[in-house]
């Protein structure tokens, strides 16, 4: 049985994981919601009803913090990152279940559902 020449083990253990780890980040391109359509300000604020039940992704930036109940929820007021999508600031009402600490100007990828005319986010990832 022929030897394994041991500068092809030196060389093949890094290509392998650089390839392991290039097959993940592709693999993950576009973030946990990227089978979801982006959310559209200007079409919820035409007509919201349109929308409702549905499920969106929005990239925004926080704003500020309009309210918050202990125990409920709390109302953020977010900017979307994608202006030609529509200007302004948007209400967002993020459920209790979701623990984070919001600043301003963080950015997140938003799972928004359309809830009558409320934006419920359901879950979320920072970018």
């Amino acid at each position: 049985m022929a030897k394994l020449n041991p500068l092809l083990l030196a060389l093949g253990i890094p290509v392998a994981v650089i390839g392991f780890v290039a097959v993940v980040l592709l693999s993950r391109q576009g973030g946990k919601f990227a089978d979801l359509p982006p959310f559209s300000p200007e079409t919820y604020r035409k007509d919201w009803a349109t929308l409702q039940g549905n499920a969106y992704v929005l990239a925004c930036q926080v704003d500020r913090q309009l309210a918050f109940t202990e125990g409920q929820a709390r109302i953020l007021a977010v900017k979307p990152v994608d202006t030609s999508r529509g200007a302004g600031t948007l209400p967002v009402r993020v459920p209790a279940s979701i623990v984070a600490n919001f600043e301003s100007g963080q950015r997140y990828n938003l799972k928004l559902r359309v809830r009558r005319d409320i934006l419920e986010v359901e879950d979320l990832e920072s970018f």
